[in-house]
């Protein structure tokens, strides 16, 4: 199949900043928007999506659709997804690029396939194209050629030997260590400032770590993430106790993005977050819950 039209849900940071670059290279870009927030439309509008109101509506216009979400709401969506396409009697393709387990992409592989859809496990590694960058949409199972044909269409999509749950799978053990780092970082810190060693651990670190030092100040923008990774974490500590190892390192990694989330500037996102704030400021209010 060619695909012409893409459907987006929903319109977020990556959403929308993949959408606008699917746009800028010749495709058309459709959202649903009813019920959704005053952000999400705005951000639709920015990037010039087409609004056609419902998922009905939504899987009988496009040949693709696009579930760019938190991983909470993964399964959730591919259940109205999957109505709609039972009551349009559609046989759109749709990929999963949420950050969820092999075990949650195939649930979701069998959702899609069983209500008449085309399913495709997909990843997400790198920043949305508002950065600048194209993401990669690693692509397995299938129908994954049908993602392909978006390679080098404001993003890349390496297309995966093997069955569903390659692409998620490799999407968690890569963010393991990624966003499971940065987790590490953030519980370190705010536990050295809690017992009062927060300037002596940064003078340590300074003399002998000064390269972890240096990546750790990316902690004091996480505040803006921490509310979606969460799911994402405990996604991964399914992934590890599915293959045999432990999950309570990305369970309590799930714990330190929950605190984080709660804390005083917990409703920071990617486009109010203040990048201004030094990595100690950060630290404390992370350790501060909001009222």
């Amino acid at each position: 199949m060619t695909v012409k039209i893409v459907g987006v849900m929903s319109p977020g940071d990556m959403g929308s900043g993949v959408g606008g670059a699917l746009k800028q290279n010749g495709l058309r870009v459709m959202t649903a928007l009813n019920g959704r927030s005053d952000t999400s439309k705005k951000r639709a509008a920015e990037e010039s999506f087409e609004d056609v109101g419902s998922l009905d509506e939504l899987v009988k216009k496009c040949d693709l659709i696009l579930s760019i979400l938190v991983p909470s709401e993964a399964l959730s969506f591919a259940q109205e997804v999957a109505e709609a396409i039972v009551r349009t009697r559609s046989e759109v393709a749709v990929a999963d690029c949420n950050a969820v387990s092999p075990a949650t992409a195939m649930k979701i592989g069998e959702i899609i396939t069983l209500a008449g859809g085309k399913y495709i496990d997909a990843g997400i590694i790198g920043p949305s194209p508002r950065r600048g960058t194209a993401p990669r949409f690693y692509a397995s199972g299938e129908h994954a050629s049908i993602l392909g044909e978006l390679d080098k269409k404001g993003i890349s999509v390496p297309i995966m030997d093997g069955p569903i749950g390659r692409a998620s799978g490799l999407k968690m053990v890569y963010a393991a260590l990624t966003k499971g780092t940065a987790a590490l970082y953030a519980s370190t810190l705010m536990t050295a400032h809690s017992l009062g060693l927060y300037e002596a651990l940064i003078k340590e670190m300074e003399l002998s770590q000064a390269g972890t030092l240096a990546a750790m100040n990316r902690v004091k923008t996480i505040s803006a993430q921490a509310f979606r990774w969460i799911g994402e974490m405990e996604e991964i500590a399914a992934t590890f106790g599915d293959a045999g190892m432990s999950s309570n390192i990305h369970t309590g990694a799930a714990e330190t993005f929950l605190q984080i989330a709660n804390s005083s500037i917990g409703q920071e996102r990617v486009d109010s977050v203040d990048t201004s704030r030094s990595l100690e400021d950060s630290i404390v209010a992370m350790l501060i819950r909001a009222d």
